[in-house]
């Protein structure tokens, strides 16, 4: 997957959770703050709403971390 639609955290990291330490370090943390992040803020609501469509979040916790801390 390009960085232009990169597959969300919860596809790319698997086993992580939303809260894990892994976001704050290494090399997750940099896909995260350099891939993922720019490209999810750079969405307008509309488009959030298809991507989370397209891809849904495996669980509500998942669904606020994207919506609401990560918006």
């Amino acid at each position: 997957m390009t960085t232009m639609n990169p597959q969300p955290p919860w596809i790319e990291y698997p086993d992580a959770e939303p809260w894990w330490g892994g976001w704050r370090q290494g090399i997750s943390e940099a896909w995260l703050l350099r891939t993922w992040l720019p490209f999810w803020q750079a969405l307008g609501e509309t488009a959030k709403a298809e991507y989370l469509q397209r891809w849904p979040p495996p669980t509500e916790d998942w669904r606020t971390q994207v919506t609401v801390y990560w918006k």
